[in-house]
Order: C-alpha cells, then structure tokens, then sequence
C-alpha cells in the first residue's frame, strides 16, 4: 500500500524540545514509509528544530519557514497549504505524543474507501502521564453527526487524518479565524463528508502542564472546565460554538443543503426567550454525554452560547 499511496505529516511544533524526539522516533518506526514529514515551528526558543533536523536521514522532510507566531490552529492551515496538492492523505501531528506503528497505515486503509468524497480518519486515545504511563483510554462516541459537531468535537487533532479532496475544499475558504483546526474539520465533514471514527488508539496523549489543549482525565479537573466555561463568555470550547457556526455557513453555504442550513439558522437565532427556549426544550443538538446535553440546553436558555 505504501508504494502506491503518498502522505503527508504535518507537524507544529513550539519549544517541543522535551518531547519531540520521541514523536518522531514513532514516525520513523511507521509501517507506512511513504510520507514526507512538514514542520512548521512558530518560534521557538529552544532546541526543537535542531532536534527535528538529526531524522532527515531517517525520513523525508521539509521544513517551512514561518513568517510570524500564528498559534496551533492557523500553524496547522499553513502547514495543509505549504505542503501541497499531490498527497493522498494528510495526517497531523503534535509535538509531545507518541505514534502507534501502524498508525498511518490505518489511516490510508480507512480513507482509501473515499477518493472522490470528502472523508476524515480519527482514533481513540491512549491518556498517559509525561513518562508515557497509562492513565486511561479516551471514550468512543456514540454519536456523529451534524448536530453533534456544531457542540462538541470528537475529533482530537493529533489523530486526524483528511484526504485530498477534504484539503482542497477546506483550503478553499478558509476561515477568518480559526479556534481548533480540529473541531472545524469535524463540522466540516459531518456536513459535506465523511467521519471515519477508529477505535483503535493510535496515540498516545501525553499530558502534561504546557499541552497546547489538555484532557480531562478526572473528575475534578472536568468540574472545574466546565466551571470555567460556564462563568467565562470568552473562554475555549463551548461559548465559541455560535461564532464558529456563523463563521462555517459563511464559508461553506453554496455546499450545504436545506436542512443543514435551517439547523444551523436555528443554533444562531438567540436573540429572544422563546426562540432560546425552543432550543433548550427541542432542539436536535446533542453532546455525547448526557449531563455535558443537560448543560448544553440551560446554556441554550441562557444565551451563553
């Protein structure tokens, strides 16, 4: 498979010299040889570069050269743009994890059943601690779909993998800005493609204190996220929910049907009581967990959305 299928591995990478040999030792240990490795750094002030130069031996590489400090999400966009039309599949990457071996491998298999439609690969994950030691695997999710993916991501960036055809329609009308790459392709092929979950866990999620995105991995630190985000307008996740739906029909209305348009018509209009107590009591918005649903639709009823 390898011969016939090229890949491209986007990886940004920002003061990663802790952990990125690791992650790169799992890329050169693939069984899927036939990629070419992207690097985009957005200014680091430590060894990651030099540390990421010591594999192009082992690999084919090719290191973009960064204009300006973008952050992760746009890094992404300009890694997906610089590396070019003629792949067959591009996988993205993070700095600090580690790759299962066949990880590209189940990519390319998955994908290759979607050559003309849009498609998108994603994995479970294994959560582990700095020195790579269990903590817990991620939870499958129940339910993909449209409606899912303008409240919630399933997608975690590190495990993505799109296909030629999804990188030339999300190329073509990129977002003005951007909050996570990932999320934003989640929305984008539950729409206009497809979801390809895996429930293998190609990645191992490190966590540690300067992760770009943590996870919730307790009890604790879920409670205090969901505090967080319900006591700040401006904070990450779900009150950025409205602003990326406006922001998504914007670039994508001439590929949206009927019904997709009219639900997301129905997310943005909050303006009154009972148009935000529709949404609370009927709406077809949905997250995977039950009590994260709960949550949503006093949100909805709130406005704070």
């Amino acid at each position: 498979m390898s011969g016939e299928i090229k890949a491209a591995v986007l990886l940004a990478t920002f003061n990663g010299g802790k952990y990125v040999t690791e992650l790169l030792e799992s890329m050169a240990s693939q069984t899927f040889k036939n990629f070419v490795l992207f690097v985009r750094d957005d200014g680091s002030s430590d060894n990651t570069i030099s540390l990421v130069r010591r594999f192009s031996k082992r690999m084919s590489m090719n290191i973009l050269e960064a204009q300006s400090r973008v952050g992760p999400a746009k890094s992404f966009f300009e890694l997906l743009s610089g590396a070019g039309a003629d792949f067959d599949l591009y996988c993205f990457a993070d700095q600090d994890d580690v790759w299962a071996g066949s990880k590209i491998e189940r990519a390319a298999q998955k994908l290759s059943q979607f050559k003309n439609r849009p498609a998108m690969y994603c994995s479970r994950l294994e959560y582990v601690d700095e020195q790579l030691k269990h903590i817990r695997y991620s939870r499958p999710p129940r339910i993909i779909s449209f409606e899912n993916a303008l409240v919630e991501n399933i997608a975690t960036g590190c495990t993505v993998a799109i296909n030629s055809k999804s990188r030339n329609l999300l190329l073509r009308t990129p977002p003005e800005a951007v909050y996570m790459h990932d999320w934003w392709f989640y929305v984008f092929h539950a729409a206009i493609g497809e979801v390809l979950y895996d429930d293998f866990p190609a990645i191992q999620y490190r966590q540690h204190s300067a992760n770009a995105v943590g996870a919730e991995t307790g009890i604790v630190s879920t409670c205090r996220k969901r505090f967080k985000r319900f006591i700040q307008r401006d904070s990450d996740g779900i009150f950025r929910v409205s602003r990326q739906a406006l922001s998504f029909k914007s670039c994508f209305a001439g590929l949206l049907n009927q019904h997709q348009t009219a639900t997301i018509d129905l997310l943005l209009n909050k303006k009154t009581l009972p148009t935000r107590l529709r949404l609370a009591l009927c709406s077809p918005f949905v997250r995977q967990r039950e009590l994260d649903t709960f949550i949503l639709r006093i949100l909805f009823l709130l406005g704070r959305y």
